[in-house]
């Protein structure tokens, strides 16, 4: 009884692909069909005579959410069975393991990394996937979220986890990006309202200008809170890529505000949207960067005991690169220190942040300066911590939430050139 359609998803190393392949030997007489979605296509995409059934490949080097979805809905095979990256099936599988109700459409398998232990689906019925989409790829920093979204998103109950050692590990992979990312899964849950009704309330304001291709990866952080943001506002600054196309599909989410206006500059943006505040306090982030998943849950339990002199809170950066094929590599937390004195704000090694601004504080002084230095199109977050220092207090925390995407195309990359001339603009 052929009735599994096996998807065998981000190899990258062919030889371990053909690992994965030859075991599913193990259950042959019931493979109908296998499809590779290669990310790295056509590097892995070469006929393999020696197996005994035929193999698709899917270039999934664009959305591989997109991808499967439109794939799944195609497949005739009453399941479907995942294998992921360094996969392969064991000789614990047999017909007996692979079973599904009609109550428990998804099997899992339990994985342990050190510390963390996390779930994928295995095995799934192919007319509750079709049900069920995937998210899509550009909505999540990394791919991986995909899989742990899919699964948080449906009941438990709907579940069966495995038990017996049916997967193994073609090598062990303790990289320190696994690690974050894996991290950073665990983060998806949801929390009581009920621990944060006395907190402030609490807003996120993101200015975007071209960032078309990481703006969705914003917005869906934001989105994706375990409790959730009081307002999410988006101002595009005249780009002239899809961004302002793209920001029409939010015009009927009932929590996010997003204005247009022409290009003058994030400062300029960022005073455009401050009218529209109306939370106690307003977290900045920029369209390239994401939060993460538990961000206003911590932030709001920090906010509680400010006092009323604090312009603004902030912790830690967690820094990410995107290399050439455009997945993102963990690459540091920076920690920040207290600042205490206008010497120290101004040879801090690096932005301090994230920023979360006391929003009455920022309508007082009239929002962020228009400087003459590049008519304030550059280092506004430099200028405004500046212009508040002279009468506020900031207040460092330490605690990681935000995550910085360093790419070729950011603003900063791009003028870093001009970051000397700015420092001898201040003096």
């Amino acid at each position: 009884m052929k009735d599994i359609h096996v998807l065998c998803i981000n190899y990258s190393i062919r030889s371990d692909l053909r690992k994965a392949l030859s075991s599913l030997n193990y259950i042959l007489p019931r493979v109908n069909k296998v499809t590779v979605f290669d990310s790295y296509y056509p590097y892995l995409s070469s006929p393999d005579s020696s197996l005994p059934f035929d193999i698709d490949y899917i270039n999934a080097r664009q959305d591989l959410g997109i991808t499967l979805n439109t794939y799944i809905e195609a497949i005739e095979s009453e399941y479907v069975l995942f294998l992921f990256t360094y996969e392969l099936l064991t000789s614990a599988v047999n017909g007996n393991t692979l079973t599904l109700k009609d109550d428990k459409p998804i099997m899992t398998v339990y994985h342990e990394s050190k510390d963390l232990s996390y779930q994928f689906p295995f095995m799934v019925k192919t007319s509750f996937l079709k049900d069920s989409p995937f998210v899509l790829e550009r909505e999540v920093p990394f791919r991986e979220i995909m899989f742990h979204l899919w699964l948080l998103k449906n009941e438990e109950s709907n579940v069966v986890t495995l038990k017996e050692n049916v997967i193994e590990e073609i090598r062990k992979i303790s990289n320190i990006t696994n690690v974050e990312k894996l991290k950073f899964a665990h983060k998806f849950k949801k929390t009581s309202f009920n621990s944060t009704l006395s907190a402030p309330t609490l807003s996120v304001m993101i200015s975007n200008f071209n960032m078309e291709k990481f703006l969705s990866v914003a917005i869906q952080s934001c989105m994706m809170q375990s409790v959730p943001f009081d307002q999410i506002i988006v101002v595009d600054d005249g780009s002239t890529d899809n961004s302002p196309k793209f920001l029409e599909r939010y015009k009927t989410y009932p929590n996010i505000q997003h204005f247009s206006k022409v290009n003058e500059g994030k400062a300029k943006a960022l005073n455009y949207i401050l009218p529209f505040i109306t939370s106690d306090f307003v977290l900045e982030l920029d369209s390239d960067d994401w939060i993460d998943p538990d961000a206003v849950f911590l932030i709001k339990n920090k906010l509680e005991n400010l006092s009323s002199n604090i312009a603004v809170l902030y912790g830690n950066w967690r820094y990410w690169n995107q290399n050439s094929r455009g997945e993102v590599e963990f690459f540091k937390v920076r920690h920040g220190k207290s600042v205490n004195s206008h010497e120290e704000l101004l040879s801090y090694p690096f932005p301090l942040g994230p920023r979360i601004y006391q929003t009455s504080i920022l309508k007082k002084e009239k929002g962020f300066p228009i400087i003459d230095f590049e008519q304030g199109r550059l280092y506004e977050d430099i200028a405004i911590l500046i212009n508040l220092f002279k009468n506020y207090e900031f207040f460092y925390n330490d605690f990681t939430i935000y995550n910085v995407r360093k790419h070729n195309d950011s603003i900063t990359k791009k003028n870093h050139s001009k970051w000397n001339d700015f420092r001898k603009f201040l003096k």
